[in-house]
């Protein structure tokens, strides 16, 4: 059985940054609706994301990782 550990995925900075560029250029670019929706709830999902798991981290080592806030 696979570690709880080896069962998430991290997310970064970076992804953020991606995710944010991708919708903010589908919304410059005039992409449909649909698409530009997708892309901000894409965004606001992995804001969310990286947020938990700060938290996580922080309350099982009382530190913070580099490459998450």
């Amino acid at each position: 059985m696979a570690d709880e550990d080896d069962a998430h995925v991290v997310i970064t900075n970076a992804d953020i940054a991606a995710a944010k560029r991708d919708w903010q250029l589908a919304r410059s670019r005039g992409d449909a609706p649909d698409r530009v929706d997708a892309a901000l709830d894409l965004y606001r999902r992995l804001i969310s994301a990286q947020a938990q798991q700060i938290a996580d981290t922080y309350r099982r080592t009382g530190a913070l990782r580099s490459d998450q806030g």
